[in-house]
């Protein structure tokens, strides 16, 4: 039987790889890790650029909805 599911993630560029959301959702859309999969990327935002740092919260497994939701505050 089928099933869409609903996912909400984060994604942290460090490196400056993405540009932009358009580029993010076309990415996911086109992704190798779906490829027995229709998937629909909307509702992409994103932060501020700020300077990635090794010692950043976001920078740990067990970094938290809220940690990263820091990121877009006043956005």
């Amino acid at each position: 039987m089928a099933k869409v599911y609903k996912a909400e993630f984060y994604i942290t560029d460090p490196n400056g790889e993405y540009h932009g959301t358009d580029d993010i959702k076309e990415r996911i859309e086109e992704s190798a890790a779906f490829r027995w999969a229709l998937v629909h990327a909307s509702d992409v935002k994103e932060s501020k650029e700020f300077e990635w740092d090794a010692d950043l919260i976001i920078n740990h497994v067990a970094a938290t909805t809220e940690d990263y939701e820091e990121y877009f505050k006043g956005r």
